[in-house]
């Protein structure tokens, strides 16, 4: 009998989505909101002469921002918990009913206190340096240091305190609207695979699955169903990206700022930075190409197709079913070789009812950690069906789930990490699985199995990943001269998988842009490079523990502790003293792949030399 469920336990919060609880706490959130308007509605008046404020007045105005912070934190920690809540509900059944009419409705409540603190916002960015320093040397309101200086530094982008609530308003029902539709398509969204009716989540487990034929019909239903949304896809791409282009045109006013600029702000990374990984990466490009070309021979294959991208290893025919439980055990024991207590959580996560990986008929696609506010408490979302990418998967939501527990004890605030710092600690947490797996395999067959995945991410991280940010970047340019119809999203899908697979594939998959949900996000664009950034840097971290020994947790703890305090470069410099900006850092990392590909390569000549080889 199984040991762990797979389905959520959120009843501490709520009972469900027609809970009559959610109304009343959404009321009070209201209500509070309006209160911290009235608070911050004053700093309206301060904002024309804020760099010259006069002395005396600095004191009582420190006292204001004191309160208001603290009414911020309250608000912030119930209305996460709510987000959190209901977004839970959604992807578990995206057809919902009463979770798709809170869904937007708390998206207006987080506009609003977005507006109400607006005021604030923008006094906080042009006052002067003399306030900034009187105001973050206060104990409570340190946590806000690095937001406030980090903001600072785009201080030139900042538009008029209604311009900013016009912005916040308006995003519930335009931006956020496009990636609400997106996300309803992609949870009823139906594939029709060997005669069977299934949804996309069931879909995408199926391009793992061992039998080609398989792979290509799941393959092919994907295709058919976003096929037949294609143009729906199209003008989601084009109403975000439009969006953005016409609020970056209004914030460049005095300068105007790139895009990509625009980006590594968000990922508190230096333009010089992803310039470095992204061209080191490219002059690299051979290893992932290698990985895949590797792949393609064990599997006796002419040729890697799009459907063979999720493909496992052909040692043992396809693969056996790992059972959750099984899954968990497995993922835990990796942990514990690094720290007894990350395994310890693993199982802890299981057996609170903090994952959910069971199938459901509407249920979304992907895979992903969240979290409650108040208690802080991690969760973790995938579909699992006991495939070794199942079990990946999970070691990668759970490294997520670890960075967000090892920082528990700490203010608010300086928990949030850009994408660029969240990705090192998932990917690490899949590198710990895989290595503790090679180490524990009995036979070469075994060895190729888990070197498999190490090809895999190669493949995917080297290649794919980039070529999602090559088409990015093409789809922004294009969107500049007008609306990219579904023919001309294709043409570019296909020729950025060309610039980075060149002939490893022997297809492109040209509708990805509209099958992969990271290009529909609403709230941030390139949600691309951060994963090839978490790949090389996690595995830069990983290769230091020999050189500290029993030091290396504690340096590894710290360094995600310090992930929503610091810019990546800061970061790196204090617990590595390296330079992330510099191509010498990401090439070392690029020496771990080269090693992992060589192996692996050796394997699979190996395998096939070996009478028992079975495909």
């Amino acid at each position: 009998m199984p040991q762990f469920r797979q389905t959520w336990d959120n009843q501490k919060f709520f009972s469900g989505s027609d809970d009559p609880q959610i109304a009343v706490a959404v009321e009070q959130l209201q209500d509070d909101i309006s209160k911290l308007a009235e608070a911050c509605g004053p700093f309206s008046e301060l904002i024309e002469t804020a760099e010259a404020l006069p002395e005396p007045d600095h004191a009582g105005l420190i006292a204001q921002l004191q309160q208001i912070h603290a009414q911020e934190i309250g608000i912030l920690q119930r209305l996460g918990n709510l987000r959190t809540f209901i977004s839970s509900i959604l992807s578990v059944d995206s057809q919902d009913a009463q979770a798709n009419v809170w869904m937007p409705k708390l998206q207006q409540v987080g506009a609003a206190l977005g507006q109400a603190a607006t005021p604030v916002d923008v006094f906080l960015v042009r006052v002067g340096d003399r306030f900034i320093t009187q105001l973050l040397a206060q104990p409570d309101l340190e946590e806000r240091r690095f937001s406030i200086l980090h903001a600072r530094r785009l201080q030139d982008q900042l538009l008029s305190v209604a311009e900013e609530k016009l912005i916040t308003g308006l995003g519930v029902t335009g931006l956020q609207g496009w990636g609400n539709l997106y996300d309803d398509l992609a949870g009823s969204l139906k594939c029709e695979i060997a005669g069977e009716t299934v949804g996309l989540a069931k879909a995408a487990n199926l391009l793992s699955n061992g039998d080609r034929a398989t792979r290509k019909a799941a393959w092919d239903g994907v295709r058919q169903a976003w096929s037949s949304r294609e143009d729906t896809v199209a003008s989601i791409l084009n109403a975000i990206n439009g969006w953005r282009l016409q609020e970056t045109a209004q914030r460049s006013q005095i300068r105007e700022l790139h895009y990509l600029d625009k980006s590594c702000h968000q990922s508190r990374i230096e333009r010089s930075t992803l310039n470095a990984l992204i061209e080191t990466t490219y002059d690299q490009r051979q290893l992932g190409q290698r990985a895949l070309k590797a792949m393609g021979k064990a599997l006796e294959i002419p040729q890697m197709a799009a459907w063979d991208l999720f493909a496992p290893a052909p040692s043992i025919g396809g693969e056996d079913y790992i059972s959750f439980d099984a899954a968990i055990a497995l993922v835990a024991r990796a942990f514990s070789r690094l720290t007894p207590a990350m395994g310890d959580f693993a199982v802890m996560m299981a057996e609170r009812g903090w994952i959910d990986g069971q199938p459901t008929p509407n249920r979304t696609t992907g895979a992903y950690c969240t979290s409650f506010r108040s208690p802080r408490e991690p969760r973790i979302f995938l579909t699992y069906e006991g495939t070794m990418n199942n079990v990946m998967t999970l070691a990668h939501e759970l490294g997520h789930a670890w960075h967000n527990w090892v920082m528990r004890d700490l203010p608010v605030m300086k928990t949030w990490y850009s994408m660029t710092l969240a990705e090192t600690a998932s990917i690490f947490a899949e590198t710990l699985v895989r290595d503790a797996l090679l180490q524990e395999a009995k036979s070469p067959a075994q060895q190729l199995e888990i070197a498999w995945q190490n090809a895999d991410s190669a493949a995917v991280f080297l290649l794919n990943i980039p070529a999602r940010f090559e088409f990015e970047t093409r789809l922004v340019e294009a969107r500049k001269q007008g609306y990219v119809a579904a023919a001309q999203l294709k043409q570019m899908m296909a020729q950025s998988w060309q610039h980075w697979y060149e002939d490893s594939l022997s297809e492109y998959d040209d509708l990805f842009w509209a099958s992969k949900l990271h290009f529909s996000i609403a709230g941030l664009g390139f949600y691309n490079y951060p994963y090839l950034f978490g790949y090389l840097f996690s595995l830069g971290i990983y290769a230091q523990q020999a050189k500290y020994g029993e030091a290396f947790n504690d340096l590894y703890t710290n360094l995600l502790r310090d992930t929503g305090s610091m810019t990546a470069e800061a970061l790196v410099l204090q617990h590595l003293q390296q330079d992330i900006r510099q191509p010498q850092f990401w090439r070392e990392s690029l020496e771990i792949v080269e090693a992992s590909v060589i192996q692996f390569e050796g394997l699979v000549d190996q395998h096939l030399a070996s009478p028992m080889a079975v495909v």
